[in-house]
C-alpha cells in the first residue's frame, strides 16, 4: 500500500485525469490509501488534490513560462508533479522550497526516468526563483483575461461571468470559490435535535455553530477525526449537506402526512431532509435513473431511522402518471446541471464543463421540469433547483415553462427574515458562495393552479 501523500495525490489526480470521471470517484478508488495514511500526511494529500485544481491556471501560467515544451507534449504524471511542487511552494509556507522540488524529482525519477525528472528540476528552480518576475495579463486591458490567471478560472467561465456579473462580483466569487469551505450537516431531527448535536460535535471539531438560514443545520472546521468515524455519523444523527441544499427542501415545505415525488432524488440528500419534515409521515417516491444511487439511498434511510421512502427507477422523461398510483401534493425537480455553483467543494468541474454543457443541459432541464409538472395535483407544489448560478439554467428555464405552462404560476414563500437576502424580486431564490457563504443554488418555487 502507498504511503507517500505526495504519491498518492499524484496517483489520485492522474487517474482523474484520464478519465471521464469525477474527482468524487477517483477519490473514492484510493480511499484506503488515503485513510491508510497519518492525520497530517492524509491533510497534506487532499490539501495537494483540491489546491492543484483550485489554483491550476495560476500554477500553469507560472509553467509554462519556464518550461521550453509545450504542455500538450508533457505526459499526465510529469505535468501534475510540476503542479504540485509548485502549489507546494507559492500557496504552502510549512514546506520548504528545496523540499517541494526535491521530492517531485525524485518521484520523476521513479515514475519516468531521469531525463524527465532533470527537465521537472530546471523547470522549478527556474520558476521557484523567478516566478515573482512573471507578469499578469493587464486587467485594464482585459480583466476577463486577468481574472481567469490570476484566480484559476476557465477563460471562457470568465467571460462569461463578467458580462453577466461585473468585474467586481466576478472577482469576489472567485476568491471564494478558491477557499477551503466549511465542513455542513444537516441533523436529523427524527433522532436528536441540533442543539444537542452541536454539543457533541464540539467534542470532535472546531468553531461548530448552527447556520443561520437552514433550521436544521450545523456548520464547522477542521475535525479532529474522519466524519466516517464520529459516532453521531455512526448513529445516523446527521447527514452532511451544504446550507443551501437544505434551504431548497425548506422551500418545498413538504408536510406530514402527504404524497411527495423528488424526482431525481440522486444519493437522497434532500430526500432524507423531507422526511424529516414530513415527521416520518407520509410516502416519499424517490426516483432517478442511476440503480446504486437509489441503492446508497436506501441504507442511508435505515440508518437514519427513515421508514416513509420508497425508491423508484425511472427516466423521469419516459414517465407518466401512468407509472404512479396517484398525483403527488408536492414535486422536487433538483435537475441534473452544470454543477457551477458548487466550486468551491468540487474544483475538478471548472475543468471539464464547457459553454456547450450549459446550452445541453439547459434544454434537458425544460423536458424535465415539463415532465415534473405533468405529476402535480391541482393546488399542488412544484420545486425546481439546480447548483448553478448560470442564468440559462436558471431564470431561463422558469421563463420557458411559464410561458408553455398556464396551468402553473409562480408561488414564492410568504416574506421573511428566514429568507432574507436570498429571493430576488420575482420570487427566486439564489444563493452565492460569497456573499452568502453557501454553495451557489437556484430554485423557483411553483405551484399548479386549480381549474375554476
Amino acid at each position: 500500500m502507498m504511503k507517500d501523500p505526495r504519491h498518492i495525490a499524484l496517483t489520485v489526480l492522474c487517474a482523474w485525469h484520464k478519465t471521464d470521471s469525477t474527482l468524487d470517484k477517483s477519490l473514492e478508488a484510493y480511499s484506503e490509501d488515503i485513510s491508510g495514511l497519518s492525520k497530517n500526511d492524509r491533510g497534506l494529500c487532499n490539501a495537494l488534490i483540491f489546491g492543484v485544481l483550485r489554483h491550476r491556471e495560476a500554477l500553469d501560467w507560472i509553467l509554462r513560462a519556464f518550461s521550453n515544451t509545450r504542455f500538450e507534449r508533457i505526459d499526465a504524471a510529469p505535468l501534475y508533479l510540476l503542479r504540485i511542487a509548485l502549489f507546494q511552494i507559492l500557496y504552502m509556507d510549512r514546506i520548504p522550497v528545496f523540499a517541494a522540488i526535491h521530492t517531485s524529482v525524485d518521484m520523476a525519477k521513479k515514475i519516468a526516468g531521469k531525463k524527465i525528472a532533470g527537465f521537472i528540476n530546471a523547470v522549478l528552480r527556474n520558476a521557484s526563483e523567478n516566478f515573482s518576475t512573471v507578469p499578469l495579463p493587464d486587467p485594464a486591458k482585459d480583466a476577463a483575461k486577468f481574472i481567469s490567471v490570476r484566480y484559476s478560472l476557465p477563460i471562457w467561465l470568465s467571460r462569461k461571468w463578467c458580462q453577466a456579473f461585473g468585474v467586481e462580483k466576478t472577482i469576489a466569487l472567485c476568491r471564494q470559490i478558491n477557499t477551503i469551505p466549511p465542513i455542513t450537516l444537516r441533523t436529523n431531527t427524527l433522532k436528536i435535535d441540533r442543539p444537542s448535536l452541536v454539543e457533541q460535535l464540539s467534542l470532535v471539531a472546531t468553531e461548530v455553530q448552527p447556520t443561520g438560514y437552514a433550521t436544521q443545520g450545523i456548520r464547522f472546521t477542521r475535525p479532529r477525526i474522519p466524519i466516517q468515524e464520529f459516532e453521531a455519523f455512526k448513529q445516523g444523527l446527521f447527514q452532511v449537506q451544504d446550507e443551501a441544499a437544505q434551504i431548497v427542501t425548506q422551500l418545498l415545505a413538504p408536510m406530514p402526512g402527504e404524497k411527495i415525488l423528488d424526482a431525481c432524488a440522486g444519493l437522497g440528500g434532500k430526500t432524507g431532509h423531507m422526511a424529516q419534515l414530513m415527521e416520518n409521515k407520509g410516502v416519499i417516491m424517490a426516483t432517478d435513473v442511476t440503480v446504486q444511487k437509489l441503492e446508497s439511498l436506501e441504507l442511508d434511510s435505515k440508518k437514519l431511522g427513515i421508514e416513509i421512502i420508497q425508491t423508484k427507477h425511472i427516466n423521469l422523461l419516459k414517465t407518466s402518471i401512468k407509472d404512479f398510483d396517484f398525483y403527488f401534493d408536492r414535486v422536487l425537480m433538483d435537475s441534473p446541471c452544470t454543477g457551477l455553483g458548487v466550486l468551491r467543494r468540487n474544483p475538478d468541474t471548472k475543468w471539464t464543463r464547457s459553454k456547450k454543457d450549459i446550452a445541453r443541459l439547459s434544454a434537458k432541464q425544460k423536458k424535465m421540469l415539463a415532465a415534473a409538472a405533468n405529476l402535480v395535483k391541482p393546488g399542488g407544489i412544484l420545486v425546481y433547483a439546480v447548483c448553478s448560478c448560470e442564468p440559462e439554467e436558471n431564470e431561463a428555464v422558469i421563463q420557458a415553462f411559464l410561458k408553455k405552462r398556464k396551468d402553473f404560476s409562480m408561488d414564492p414563500p410568504i416574506e421573511s427574515d428566514q429568507y432574507s437576502g436570498l429571493m430576488t424580486p420575482e420570487g427566486w431564490l439564489k444563493t452565492y458562495p460569497d456573499t452568502n457563504n453557501m454553495d451557489g443554488f437556484f430554485a423557483a418555487r411553483l405551484k399548479r393552479n386549480v381549474k375554476s
